[in-house]
């Protein structure tokens, strides 16, 4: 005999109770290949996980793609690890994702190539943000884990190099979901603490693709540009390239290169400082000085050549200036024969300022005569 009937919701409502009393639904782990990824403004992304018979629809929450380890996309093979759960206004289902993680190499070569290209876009390769190596440091920051061989080979090379160098080794983890954090928070903490650090060399020995992931993810590559100390990375083998050499500001091959990179070796130094013996040094001081002497002579003939050209054109226009005032200067007339009438102090030029009986001067270039005026005609 059926039972009573439900509601649609009642149904939907006793699904989603008999899964999330499931515990194997509740903790799965499921592998397939990634389809229609969708990025919502909201910040939460949609996808489908496929097999070649069968597809599942995918739920990751905003809080969870920042945590992410690699930059997903469509195509790649991946592993999620989630919990099964219904829709209820939709009677649907789907997989709330926690975590991803990415299967084989292929997967791993998209997701490095979507970071490379994310982050040069933004510029955080460019040689111009790069800081320079100091040629000689004093004190050499290590970032590695401390049991490895990583940080015995960069110790050993240091030293064999130039023994008057200190080393700091400051300890993080290089393998695992957990290690990129580690190494960005360490980088920050070695700027703290020991801002005196001339230069940090980060990284591990040899892996998988997988081990070295932890030197492919965002998080350590923002630390690196970050940081106010320049930074080596120094990741695996030479074969072994990652997003964090790219972002460091030198790239050595191994720890043991990246150690040799930062550490000029003191006996070459020695060998050079030899070849100046005093007698080169003061040849080589007397060219200097001679250059000097040179260079010298040049600043002065080019300076007095500019200062006479100066003074040509200041004297040039001078001259002009002269000539315009002469032009101007109404006294001129009197040296061609002319007289000029001034009335009460001032200078006239017409003679209706003039009328019978007034009294006037009359400037030659010799002299000045006083004049009444007897009778002022006038022309039309």
């Amino acid at each position: 005999m059926p039972l009573k009937p439900v509601s649609v919701s009642q149904l939907n409502s006793y699904i989603r109770r008999i899964l999330a009393t499931d515990p194997i639904l509740m903790n799965l782990s499921v592998k397939g290949e990634i389809s229609n990824l969708t990025k919502h403004s909201a910040g939460h992304w949609y996808f489908t996980l496929k097999d070649e018979t069968s597809r599942i629809s995918c739920f990751l929450p905003r809080e969870r793609v920042g945590t992410l380890r690699y930059d997903i996309s469509e195509g790649m093979e991946l592993i999620l690890y989630g919990s099964l759960s219904v829709y209820e206004r939709g009677g649907s289902y789907s997989v709330y994702v926690r975590d991803i993680d990415v299967q084989g190499e292929g997967s791993l070569k998209i997701a490095f190539e979507n970071l490379r290209k994310k982050l040069e876009a933004e510029g955080l390769f460019d040689p111009s943000v790069k800081r320079p190596i100091p040629a000689f440091p004093k004190r050499i920051g290590v970032l590695t884990s401390p049991t490895g061989a990583a940080v015995h080979d960069v110790i050993t090379t240091v030293k064999r190099r130039n023994p008057l160098v200190d080393v700091l080794v400051y300890p993080c983890i290089v393998q695992g979901p957990d290690a990129a954090a580690s190494i960005a928070e360490g980088l920050s903490e070695m700027n703290r603490l020991f801002p005196d650090l001339d230069v940090i060399i980060a990284g591990r020995g040899g892996g998988s693709a997988e081990d070295l992931w932890c030197f492919n993810e965002e998080t350590v590559a923002r630390a690196i540009r970050a940081s106010n100390i320049p930074v080596i990375s120094a990741v695996g083998h030479e074969v072994d390239v990652t997003i964090a050499d790219y972002a460091a500001d030198l790239r050595g091959a191994t720890p043991t290169a990246a150690a040799e990179l930062a550490v000029p070796h003191m006996a070459a130094l020695i060998d050079t400082l030899r070849l100046y013996t005093p007698q080169r040094l003061y040849s080589n001081l007397e060219a200097g000085f001679e250059n000097y002497a040179l260079t010298l002579q040049r600043l002065r003939d080019s300076a007095e050549h500019s200062i006479r050209s100066l003074l040509q054109e200041a004297e040039s226009r001078l001259n002009l200036l002269k000539n315009d005032a002469d032009l101007s200067n109404p006294m001129n007339v009197l040296e061609k024969g002319y007289a000029m009438a001034r009335k009460d102090g001032s200078w006239q030029d017409r003679a209706a300022a003039f009328r019978k009986g007034d009294s006037m001067d009359l400037r030659f270039k010799d002299g000045t005569l006083v004049c009444l005026v007897q009778e002022v005609s006038i022309h039309e």
